[in-house]
Parts: C-alpha cells; sequence; structure tokens
C-alpha cells in the first residue's frame, strides 16, 4: 500500500506543480522504492519485535473448549475467556483471534499443532460457538 500511496502522492504532486515528465518519471523511480524498501523494512523490524516478546515463553501448547483456550508454555502459562476476543479468521495455516471491546490483542493459533485433521474441525466448531469469523 505504501509504494501505491507514494506514487499518487508523487503524481498528484506533479500535476499540481506543473513539473515535466523527466521529473515526474524520476520522482516515480527513486521514490516506488524507497516506499517498498521502508514498508519491507518495518515489517520485519516489528516482526524481530514480536518474536523477541515471545521467544521467552518457549514452546507453548493450546487447550481450547468452551471455556476458552489455556496456553502452557515452558516458562509461563495464561488462560483467555473467550469473551476476550471478539472475532477470528482462518488462514490455511492459522487461525487468528481478534482482541474485543477490552483487548487489543491479537492470538494466533497455528493448524499445525493439532495432532489429527479432526481436531481442526473441532476447534473451528468451538470457535465458530464463540465467536464471529470474518
Amino acid at each position: 500500500m505504501a509504494p501505491l500511496t507514494a506514487a499518487a502522492a508523487v503524481s498528484v504532486f506533479s500535476v499540481l506543480q506543473d513539473a515535466s515528465l523527466p521529473v515526474w518519471t524520476i520522482s516515480l523511480v527513486i521514490t516506488v522504492p524507497i516506499a517498498f524498501w521502508a514498508t519491507v523494512r518495518g515489517l520485519r523490524t516489528m516482526a524481530r519485535r514480536m518474536f523477541s516478546i515471545v521467544e521467552p515463553y518457549g514452546q507453548c501448547r493450546v487447550v481450547a473448549d468452551d471455556r476458552g483456550a489455556v496456553t502452557t508454555g515452558e516458562r509461563a502459562s495464561f488462560s483467555m475467556d473467550w469473551t476476550v476476543s471478539r472475532e477470528y479468521l482462518e488462514t490455511p495455516g492459522l487461525f487468528v483471534l481478534l482482541g474485543g471491546d477490552r483487548s487489543a490483542g491479537v492470538a494466533i493459533l497455528p493448524k499445525r499443532g493439532a495432532q489429527d485433521p479432526a481436531d481442526v474441525d473441532r476447534l473451528r466448531t468451538i470457535l465458530d460457538r464463540n465467536l464471529k469469523r470474518l
């Protein structure tokens, strides 16, 4: 989105300033790759920060039922009631729980942790009963 926004901003600014075609082209050639690089760098920095937060917990195991989910790690454990999340979305490899009114958090449940494909279906059923699917 950032490269597209940068291209639109350069185009609008060039039109408003009556910039010549070569100036507009050079501005696009410089601005769009910089916006792309900044976006990738920002996402990588965010991923590193998130990993540094969860890395100390070590391997985790999540057990979900109709009351909520309990996460047990090598160094910590916590439980989460379904009212903490409002909705969820499903990707090919994950269930992503999105925070509700009292929480701005995100919880990720990887499908690779299921021992059986039927376990993924059971989790989907539990999530459908307790959260809104996006």
